[in-house]
C-alpha cells in the first residue's frame, strides 16, 4: 500500500480503532500498541478494493485484540489483587485525546466487561457500544450472524447489568456536585457527610497490582469503606506534598491524588441514582504512567 494511502486510513480512523482495542483490552498502552501493529501488517495488503475498509480495519483490530486477550490470559491470573481497567484521565484539555475516545464508555461498564470472553466482548462492543450490524460483527468475528445474536440474547440474560449500564450510558447525569461533596467530607473528615454521599452497600475496589499497598479484595459496605477512605484522607491529604482534584476519568467525574505532578492514585465511581454504589480505586503505577506524560503536556 502506498504511504499516502495508508497516512490517510490513520488519520480518518484511529479514534474508532483506538476506541475498540480500548475497549477490548482495557488498556491504553495496549490499544496504542495493537493500532501500530495493525497498520504495520496493512502496509503490506493491497485493500484499494475492499468494498468496506472500516470493517476490515475493525476486523483486523478485533482479531490483534482477541490474540493480545488469550496470551494474556494466564498473566491476569497470577495478577495480585483486583485487576481494574487502565483509567483515561484528563488533566488538562486535550482535544486530540478528547477526539480519540469520544465514543468512550464508563469506568464501571468497562469493568463490566472482564466478565466477559474475548469473543463475547467483542460481539458486545460491536453491537451495542459501535453499534455495527449482525452481517458487519459476524464478518469482524467470523461466526454465523444466527451465533452472534445468540450469544448477544445469552449474555443480557446472564448480566443483566450490562443492558442497566449502557441506559445509563445513554444519559449521564452530572455528579459534579456529589464528588465535591465527596471531596470535601473526606478532606474535613466528616464521617456524617462521607455516610450520606455512599449508597448503603457500596463496594470499594482497589487495584495495586501487587507493586503499591492496596487492598486486595474488594471492600463491602458503607461503614467500611468510610473508614477506609477516612484513612487513605489522613495519609495522604494532611501532608503538603499532596493534592487532590477533580478531573474527566472516561468521560466521568472523577477523582486523581496526586504528589506533585506524579498521579499516585487515580478513582472513578459508578453511581445509583445520586449516590456512589462502587468505587475503583487504581494505585499500580503501571497504569498510571500514560497519566503522568498527560500531566506535562
Amino acid at each position: 500500500m502506498e504511504q499516502t494511502e495508508l497516512s490517510r486510513l490513520y488519520v480518518e480512523y484511529k479514534s474508532l480503532l483506538f476506541s475498540l482495542a480500548y475497549k477490548m483490552t482495557g488498556s491504553v498502552a495496549d490499544a496504542e500498541d495493537v493500532i501500530q501493529d495493525v497498520f504495520i501488517k496493512l502496509n503490506g495488503y493491497e485493500v484499494k478494493h475492499n468494498r468496506n475498509i472500516k470493517a476490515f480495519l475493525c476486523k483486523m483490530v478485533t482479531n490483534q485484540c482477541l490474540d493480545l486477550l488469550k496470551s494474556s490470559r494466564n498473566k491476569s491470573e497470577l495478577y495480585v489483587g483486583t485487576w481494574l481497567p487502565e483509567p483515561i484521565v484528563f488533566i488538562e484539555k486535550d482535544p486530540l485525546q478528547e477526539m480519540m475516545v469520544k465514543s468512550d464508555v464508563s469506568y464501571a461498564l468497562l469493568v463490566l466487561f472482564e466478565q466477559l470472553n474475548p469473543i463475547e466482548r467483542a460481539i458486545f462492543i460491536l453491537r451495542e457500544v459501535l453499534e455495527y450490524d449482525y452481517e458487519t460483527i459476524a464478518e469482524i468475528v467470523q461466526k454465523k450472524e444466527d451465533n452472534c445474536r445468540k450469544i448477544l440474547s445469552r449474555l443480557k440474560k446472564m448480566l443483566p447489568e450490562l443492558e442497566k449500564q449502557m441506559a445509563v450510558e445513554q444519559v449521564k447525569t452530572d455528579r459534579e456536585h456529589v464528588i465535591t461533596s465527596f471531596i470535601r467530607a473526606i478532606q474535613q473528615g466528616n464521617i456524617t457527610q462521607v455516610m450520606e454521599v455512599l449508597q448503603g452497600d457500596v463496594v470499594y475496589y482497589a487495584d495495586g497490582g501487587g507493586k503499591v499497598t492496596a487492598a486486595v479484595r474488594p471492600i463491602y459496605g458503607a461503614t467500611r469503606v468510610k473508614q477506609l477512605l477516612i484513612a487513605l484522607a489522613t495519609k495522604f491529604l494532611t501532608r503538603e506534598e499532596y493534592s487532590i482534584m477533580q478531573v474527566e476519568v472516561n468521560g466521568s467525574t472523577g477523582i486523581v491524588i496526586m504528589n506533585g505532578e506524579k498521579v499516585i492514585v487515580v478513582m472513578s465511581f459508578e453511581f445509583e441514582g445520586n449516590k456512589i454504589k462502587s468505587i475503583f480505586s487504581i494505585l499500580n503505577p503501571d497504569k498510571l504512567s500514560f497519566i503522568h506524560t498527560q500531566t506535562r503536556k
